[in-house]
């Protein structure tokens, strides 16, 4: 018998709603079953609600509830059924997934392709506001302060989801480039945050004027390499248009007091870093460096010893409008000393962190 082939499925991920319409109706045809799944009642009810449909109008609609704990993961759990349900109808070749905007695609994908194996994912899609974009990625303005948290728990900021949304999609679907006055700009800050990325600008109405689904673009191994660790050269693009990536590495450690007054100051100008630190007082531990807008966050990776490495920070940074030479100075002023590697008892130092992580 011969094995029968898996279901390509196209996922779109984006926060406004109403811009993605546009796009999801360019994602569908005759052969394809939608799920759409939005998060309108979840404030109030704790709910989430789906519906289904084909070409020929709607399938089934329901909601899934929500709890206290993580809402991204109950929603992950209740669609795995859903879709299994429709792959074993075999009536479409192609299912589109809309997330609830609040959604990031990297640990939807992850589980699907693990709990899914009859569907192969084929291209993420994005849908980028070019109105609204550099505001989203330069705040710090909670997703809870917007209505948009997925459950109590989920303390992520509008810069960081949409940092990360980008960065794992195969196609960036640029609406409202017309009433932007840098188009241009913006899609090279959108291959500096993720240079897999096809950057497809939509027309008036919203309509995108490129492929957005069914690309075969989605390689599971390079998402995941782009969205983990960033922590080498080869991550650099060309600056232009305003627009620049840095690198910055030490083979010395973080003074972790410096370090913390200095968060302010290391993100100003930066839209977007990430990286690998080692601070003087954890000298064993790989220290996780994320910042999205004016947020930095720290967190384990593990031990030194875990890898190939020998204890180093190496970070990549970009920003529109960033000085280079401005941002190393501060990483560089955050350094221990010569002194301070001779005299100081490292893991004596005060340590801000405890208790974050």
């Amino acid at each position: 018998m011969t094995a029968r082939a898996k279901t390509p499925l196209s996922l779109l991920v984006g926060l406004s709603t109403t811009l993605r319409e546009p796009v999801l109706d360019a994602m569908t045809d005759a052969t394809t079953v939608v799920v759409v799944v939005d998060q309108d009642e979840l404030p109030g009810r704790g709910a989430l609600s789906w519906r289904v449909q084909d070409a020929s109008g709607p399938i089934d609609a329901g909601e899934f509830t929500i709890g206290d704990d993580c809402g991204a993961c109950q929603l992950i759990e209740s669609l795995v059924p859903l879709l299994e349900a429709l792959v074993a109808r075999a009536n479409w070749d192609h299912i589109v997934l809309a997330a609830p905007p609040a959604m990031e695609a990297r640990p939807l994908v992850a589980t699907l392709l693990s709990a899914v194996p009859e569907i192969a994912v084929d291209t993420v899609t994005c849908v980028v506001d070019a109105v609204l974009l550099v505001e989203q990625l330069s705040g710090d303005e909670l997703l809870a302060e917007r209505g948009l948290a997925l459950g109590l728990p989920d303390r992520r900021n509008v810069a960081e989801l949409t940092a990360r949304q980008i960065e794992y999609a195969d196609v960036c679907a640029l609406a409202n480039a017309h009433r932007s006055a840098t188009p241009e700009r913006l899609v090279h800050l959108l291959e500096h945050l993720n240079p897999r990325t096809a950057v497809v600008t939509a027309d008036l109405a919203g309509v995108p004027t490129g492929p957005v689904a069914r690309t075969g673009r989605f390689d599971f191994d390079a998402a995941e390499a782009w969205a983990g660790e960033l922590a080498s050269s080869d991550r650099l693009q060309p600056s232009g248009d305003g627009v620049t990536t840095v690198l910055w590495t030490s083979t010395r450690p973080l003074h972790p007091a410096r370090l913390n007054d200095a968060l302010e100051d290391i993100v100003d100008g930066v839209v977007r870093s990430r990286g690998v630190v080692w601070l003087a007082n954890r000298p064993t531990q790989r220290v996780r460096w994320e910042s999205a807008g004016y947020s930095a966050s720290l967190g384990m990776l593990g031990e030194w010893s875990e890898t190939e490495h020998l204890a180093e920070c190496t970070v990549v940074a970009t920003g529109m409008g960033l000085d280079p030479a401005r941002l190393q100075a501060i990483l560089d002023a955050c350094l221990l000393t010569e002194s301070e590697l001779a005299s100081l008892d490292w893991q004596e130092l005060e340590d801000p962190f405890a208790g974050v992580f």
